[in-house]
């Protein structure tokens, strides 16, 4: 009946699947089952419908559910669905969910679990994925770390969409790598994601870029960042960089800081240092037993026992799950009335999740005052009678 009204249109149905969360709970509303789901397909290709696209149900209000960030979904989580349907239909199946490279997308068609691949976020970090693959450049991909930050994040706050990791996005009408006027020579100091991204900006542009590093690996902060639970799929930005890069005109300077002398062999200098850890500045700070939360994820300092975590902002909280994870009693002391304030709302459930199931102790209203040798002072900001 579909095909006798609209003859010439290609029909695609998305089919919305609940998943199970937990016991006798499913994740998403306004979906299918998925035993019903699979009647339900049968009964949609009859009627003449050409493609099936499965996909998590979600009409909760949690974006999560259907754009998963970082660690809170196994990849390819909607894959075995797909698989099922399609062994019950003839018409071509696509399917979505954490398909995060090209190889992973292939492996899904391969192995007759889907037909087509469905990319979300992915488009945005890299809007020639499909392109690239064609071209047979699959390692030039520039993939999503899924920190929905730029995207979901701003979709859900009726902000502009982004992504954190492509500056051209959303700017493609006044944003375009183009030849520079003069070829330059171009030193970047900083080997982290700032001055990775800046070589390669300069070296598509035509420029002689050498980048200086301190220390013997590139990645900066990222590889602190991406210690903590479920942020590990961060270090993918930096895979991307070690794969473009040495088809372009950049020189590594790694294990060597830039001088006063290496200045004048440059036109250009470009700082990408990132920002600096800090230690609040009260009495006892100086203690043996105060580490930083930097420190402690670059596994430069060992911290066990009953540990006090100060600040409670992305920081401290993501050093505090870390810790109590392995077995650290954490305590959480934040000026703030709440923790995690900048975390995305896609995330912040399964922190906050994960910080009661490790028992974690959070303190909020209270400013550190003073450090002891086996506690520390703080003062309260609101009186709330605690």
């Amino acid at each position: 009946r579909l095909k006798t009204i609209v003859p010439d249109m290609v029909i695609d149905y998305k089919l919305p699947i609940v998943t199970p969360l937990g016991e006798n709970s499913f994740r998403g509303k306004g979906g299918l089952p998925l035993d019903e789901a699979c009647i339900f397909a049968k009964e949609l290709e009859a009627c003449g419908v050409d493609t099936l696209h499965v996909a998590q149900a979600n009409h909760t209000g949690n974006m999560g559910d259907t754009i998963p960030a970082m660690g809170t979904q196994p990849y390819g989580f909607m894959v075995s669905y797909s698989k099922k349907i399609k062994e019950l239909v003839s018409i071509p199946v696509s399917v979505v969910g954490r398909i995060v490279t090209p190889e992973a997308a292939e492996a899904v068609i391969t192995n007759g679990s889907a037909d087509i691949i469905g990319l979300g976020r992915s488009l945005l970090t890299d809007p020639d994925f499909a392109n690239k693959c064609a071209d047979g450049h699959c390692c030039n991909v520039r993939t999503c770390m899924m920190c929905n930050k730029g995207c979901t994040d701003n979709i859900q706050n009726r902000a502009f969409l982004s992504c954190v990791l492509n500056a051209e996005n959303g700017y493609e009408g006044s944003r375009q790598i183009t030849p520079a006027a003069s070829t330059k020579n171009i030193a970047i100091i900083g080997a982290g994601i700032a001055g990775l991204e800046a070589a390669r900006v300069s070296a598509l542009r035509g420029h002689h870029v050498t980048i200086f590093e301190k220390s013997l690996q590139i990645g900066g902060q990222l590889l602190i960042a991406s210690v903590p639970p479920r942020k590990e799929e961060m270090m993918r930005s930096i895979n991307y960089y070690t794969n473009v890069l040495p088809e372009l005109d950049v020189t590594f300077r790694l294990g060597q800081e830039f001088t006063s002398q290496d200045y004048n062999s440059f036109d250009e200098v470009i700082v990408a240092t990132g920002a600096n850890n800090a230690i609040i500045p009260v009495p006892g700070k100086d203690l043996p037993t105060v580490a930083s939360a930097w420190d402690v994820l670059a596994k430069k300092e060992i911290v066990f026992g009953n540990v006090s975590v100060i600040g409670g902002g992305l920081v401290g909280v993501e050093t505090a799950e870390y810790l109590a994870s392995r077995g650290c009693k954490v305590t959480i002391i934040e000026m703030m009335d709440q923790i995690a304030k900048e975390e995305s709302n896609t995330i912040l459930p399964t922190l906050m999740r994960e910080l009661e199931h490790y028992n974690v102790q959070i303190v909020t209203s209270a400013k550190l005052s003073e450090i002891k040798d086996d506690s520390v002072v703080v003062e309260k900001t609101i009186d709330d009678n605690t």
